[in-house]
């Protein structure tokens, strides 16, 4: 008992800190980048059509380069939120970043061989991508928190009207051109209060100010991840992982989903519970619900998201992991 208790302090104080310390840096930087690069922002992720998907590629290619578990890919989540990136491209981000990222395809690699981590990204990507798109057809707006979108203006989110950047960023120069011109005679009062907002310390105390506010989601999540790391055996998936036969297959993705494991710990259970006889797409359907969803991740979306749009994020999660497994399993 004393060494799971040590464990539990140990894996919450560290993760903790981690995750506060990406919170409020990550924050900074978007938001720094977003203030000098809004346009290229704009135009390499924030462009929405029907007809052309290419950001979206993009969202997918930028998680599968950010090797987070499913709590550490928040603070990037949020910041493209706030940094006015569409939101379906927001999700495919979420998605990929877990799932698809150096870590974890050289593990699968090494773990599992050539041929199923090659069907892995290629599934991932794909459903990944499909399901994002779908996403952002629907009215996003009833899924996110009123206090979210009173600090952020969200209008662009709905699918049925996606904003015009073009004619967005047009608007905003030409008013902050004429404030400027207009204080040019004066004393410039407009143009300096407009520079000292961008600074780095006006940024970083804003991202303070929006931490405050997530520090019991934080505290509650990693809570729940270290207990699961100090108190839950590894024999409890040994034992509730085999004897029912492609049933498996639904029950490890929902295991998975309880549980919380990082990326670095999945794989190397992955190959355990392969020695002890278990299917391999049992196990990729337990690696992908646990690396993709958990307990903790919950609780952060919960400072962004009603609880619609969580069960809609699970279901996902859950139909990926489920889809995948079966493939495997009938290989």
């Amino acid at each position: 008992m004393e060494s799971q208790l040590l464990e539990f302090f140990k894996f919450f104080a560290i993760y903790f800190v981690e995750l506060s310390f990406l919170f409020v840096i990550v924050s900074v930087l978007i938001a720094f980048l977003n203030n000098r690069y809004k346009s290229t922002f704009e135009k390499h992720l924030g462009k929405d059509s029907y007809l052309t998907y290419l950001s979206y590629i993009k969202a997918i290619l930028l998680g599968s380069l950010t090797p987070f578990c499913s709590c550490s890919t928040i603070p990037l989540f949020r910041a493209l939120l706030k940094a006015n990136v569409v939101f379906g491209v927001c999700i495919a981000y979420l998605l990929t970043s877990p799932l698809v990222n150096p870590i974890i395809v050289g593990m699968l690699f090494v773990a599992f061989g050539l041929k199923i981590t090659l069907i892995y990204v290629a599934f991932l990507f794909v459903a990944i991508f499909v399901l994002s798109t779908m996403i952002q057809k629907l009215d996003t707006q009833k899924f996110l928190q009123e206090n979210f979108k009173s600090t952020n203006n969200n209008d662009h989110l709905r699918a049925k009207k996606p904003i015009n950047f073009t004619s967005f960023s047009t608007s905003v120069l030409q008013k902050s051109s004429s404030c400027c011109d207009t204080q040019m005679n004066k004393n410039m009062s407009c143009c300096t209060k407009s520079k000292n907002k961008d600074s780095i310390k006006n940024l970083f105390f804003q991202s303070l100010k929006d931490y405050k506010k997530l520090v019991p989601y934080i505290a509650i999540g990693m809570g729940i991840g270290a207990f699961i790391h100090g108190f839950v055996p590894q024999d409890f998936l040994q034992n509730y992982l085999g004897g029912f036969g492609i049933l498996n297959v639904i029950f490890a993705a929902f295991i998975g989903i309880l549980l919380y494991v990082r990326v670095e710990a999945i794989i190397p259970i992955g190959v355990a519970l392969l020695g002890v006889g278990v299917n391999e797409g049992v196990i990729m359907s337990f690696l992908i619900a646990g690396a993709g969803c958990s307990l903790p991740e919950l609780i952060l979306l919960k400072s962004i998201f009603k609880l619609n749009f969580l069960a809609l994020f699970v279901g996902l999660v859950l139909c990926i992991a489920i889809g995948f497994g079966m493939i495997i399993y009938f290989l």
